[in-house]
């Protein structure tokens, strides 16, 4: 059994998932690391499946397995809780498909893992040359995000909206989460630290890219991100959430 589960969903990807994959192989090679790789693939119109039958062929370090979802498309949040069911691993990097995160810190946020870490996440905002890469209009959204995560819950999370992250992937299941939207990333960060559960925050940039699954759609989404942090508040005056 693996020591480690990568989960990358996958809606349409097929341009983009071959340099992630050879990419991520020179990691996992260089680091001498045990893993799986479960290419999520969420009903792709593509030839999404076609390229990751293709890589798993020829990149036997990963230990690719390919699951495609049939059911109609729930959102990231469901797909990435249908990953966590199906992997073996006991933690879980979640990477986007895209190439925007920073895989490269793969071999620091394990050793914190190592370490007693629950859940090890990208901090976008510890460093400015970090900062420069989010869009403008990102940069307020998540401003206001975590001043008002400060002011409800009293922590200062750094990030919880970055979905880069390594879990322990028991720990997580046994707290359990619900969201199937990509409000699932910070429902992921409040869960751990409602239950006492170690953060770690990584210094790291992303990439962003105009369209994909990656994309942060203010009007779906934004009801979501304020439900999940009124449900942590809730929670932290005695109404429990899980």
């Amino acid at each position: 059994m693996p020591e480690l589960s990568i989960l990358i969903p996958c809606l349409n990807e097929a341009d983009s998932l071959q340099v992630l994959i050879e990419r991520l192989e020179k990691i996992v090679i260089r680091a001498d690391l045990d893993v799986e790789t479960i290419v999520l693939d969420d009903a792709s119109t593509d030839d999404t499946i076609e390229v990751a039958r293709t890589l798993k062929a020829a990149h036997d370090a990963l230990n690719i397995r390919i699951i495609h979802r049939f059911e109609p498309r729930r959102g990231y949040g469901a797909l990435m809780r249908y990953g966590l069911a199906c992997a073996t691993g006991r933690y879980c990097l979640l990477l986007a498909a895209d190439g925007a995160h920073p895989i490269e810190m793969l071999p620091e946020y394990l050793a914190q893992a190592w370490r007693g870490a629950q859940l090890v996440q990208c901090s976008r905002f510890e460093r400015w040359e970090d900062r420069v890469h989010i869009p403008a209009t990102f940069r307020r959204y998540q401003l206001a995000y975590r001043f008002l995560a400060r002011l409800l819950l009293g922590w200062d999370m750094r990030d919880p909206t970055c979905s880069f992250k390594l879990v322990d992937r028991i720990y997580l299941v046994a707290t359990g989460i619900r969201h199937n939207g990509l409000a699932v990333v910070p429902e992921i960060a409040f869960k751990v630290r409602l239950n006492g559960g170690t953060i770690v925050f990584v210094p790291g940039s992303q990439s962003f890219r105009p369209r994909g699954i990656s994309e942060f759609r203010l009007l779906r989404e934004a009801l979501s991100y304020a439900y999940v942090l009124l449900r942590a508040w809730l929670h932290r005056l005695g109404v429990a959430w899980f």
